[in-house]
């Protein structure tokens, strides 16, 4: 058991460490200070304290819960910029691909790590609204850009 909490909160603060670097990026990109990536990277500075912790004694749950809106507040922020810059043609594709990927992450380590949200208390109603994504990479592939309406719900 201690094992797989080890391997939970090494692969959480891999994936912490990737989303602060874009963070990083995007505020730099960006210019000012945006709340939700301020309030992301604020999330991701936390997670990084719990992960530096004793890891048989850190809870899984709470990192991935912090994990995870950590990548909400960020996806949102990047979502905004596309619907602001009304989803330009060149990157829209790619940009939306990539953000599918980012909210993939953490469904794919409960997954891995035979976690289910409904016994693991770790996410609340308004983290659970996108659970899960699974079915939308496949979805994406087969929609062009131009006839993205509203998304289907899950």
């Amino acid at each position: 058991m201690a094992a797989a909490v080890s391997s939970v909160v090494r692969r959480v603060e891999e994936l912490g460490d990737l989303a602060q670097a874009h963070i990083q990026q995007l505020s730099e990109a960006a210019g000012e200070d945006d709340h939700f990536l301020i309030r992301a990277s604020a999330a991701l500075e936390k997670l990084k304290l719990l992960c530096g912790e004793e890891k048989e004694c850190t809870n899984p749950s709470n990192l991935l819960e912090l994990y995870t809106q950590a990548i909400l507040d960020m996806t949102y922020f990047e979502e905004n910029k596309l619907v602001d810059e009304d989803f330009p043609e060149d990157s829209s594709s790619q940009k939306v691909k990539e953000l599918i990927s980012f909210l993939s992450e953490p469904e794919i380590l409960v997954k891995e790590n035979n976690m289910h949200p409904k016994h693991c208390n770790l996410l609340g109603d308004e983290l659970l609204e996108w659970w899960p994504l699974s079915h939308f990479p496949l979805w994406l592939s087969q929609t062009s850009l131009l006839s993205l309406g509203p998304l289907p719900l899950p």
